[in-house]
């Protein structure tokens, strides 16, 4: 249940408003049974407990925003820099001999497609499906062909080339490790924790019923929350890392390709 609602933001966000709600009614009734409710003392000790909870609670949300963001800007930059690295060794394959210059630069345009429908999809990578499976074969033929070729000819521009296919196949593992690496459970529960007792104690604290002191704190940890999950999720959610690079990148070898083409 837990995994499910961290990559679905926006059930995140219901699921917590009403737990949240739910802890401050409990909170608010608490005070009714309490013998010392109209003490002044007592009542700066509860003000003081909510305070530090409270203050714990906006560093941890404030440390775990931090920890998805740059895991967001992680993911991010790899989808540059595995587009950078695939047209590189696309330029440095058309400086290769014939017998490998076409079949190399087919299998690269393949392999782009490949791999915006593996980072396209809406689900889990599925390690056994049909396009990861293509993305490997096609990287096995590449590197195939590269071996062969420096082996033969064991030139400084094969040598160019060996060395910008070895990056893009290095990306693959990259790319699939930054979409695995997320915020760890134990944050998420610490962080859950921290707002069930910080709405507990806010409602605890109250001696009447005030909709702004009772919705303006839930909704805004709903709301970080939920934010966090999006910005972790790399699946589902309303932020999702743009496929942009790659998508232009396939746009571009498959015209030069109808352009070389039309040239024939």
């Amino acid at each position: 249940m837990m995994l499910y609602l961290l990559d679905h933001p926006v059930d995140l966000f219901v699921m917590v408003v009403v737990v949240l709600l739910l802890a401050h009614e409990f909170g608010f009734r608490l005070r009714a049974w309490a013998k010392n409710r109209d003490d002044n003392d007592w009542e700066k000790e509860v003000h003081q407990a909510r305070n530090q909870v409270g203050l714990l609670l906006s560093l941890l949300i404030g440390f775990t925003l931090s920890m998805a963001l740059n895991r967001f800007d992680e993911r991010k930059q790899l989808v540059i820099d595995e587009a950078n690295a695939i047209g590189t060794a696309y330029l440095r394959a058309g400086m290769q001999a014939e017998s490998m210059r076409s079949d190399a630069q087919e299998l690269l345009r393949d392999y782009v497609d490949a791999r915006l429908a593996i980072f396209g999809r809406t689900t889990e990578i599925d390690e056994h499906g049909v396009e990861v499976k293509r993305a490997r074969q096609i990287q096995d033929q590449l590197w195939k062909q590269a071996t062969s070729a420096a082996q033969q000819t064991p030139t400084p521009i094969v040598g160019l080339y060996v060395s910008a296919l070895n990056d893009v196949i290095d990306l693959d593992a990259k790319r699939v490790a930054a979409r695995r690496n997320r915020v760890p459970p134990d944050i998420w529960a610490l962080m859950t924790v921290l707002a069930v007792v910080t709405s507990l104690i806010i409602g605890y604290g109250q001696r009447r019923r005030a909709a702004l002191l009772t919705f303006v704190p839930v909704f805004t940890v709903a709301i970080s929350m939920s934010l966090i999950a999006d910005l972790d999720s790399p699946v589902h959610g309303l932020i999702q890392v743009s496929q942009q690079s790659m998508q232009l990148l396939s746009d571009d070898l498959h015209k030069q390709f109808s352009a070389q083409l039309n040239q024939e």
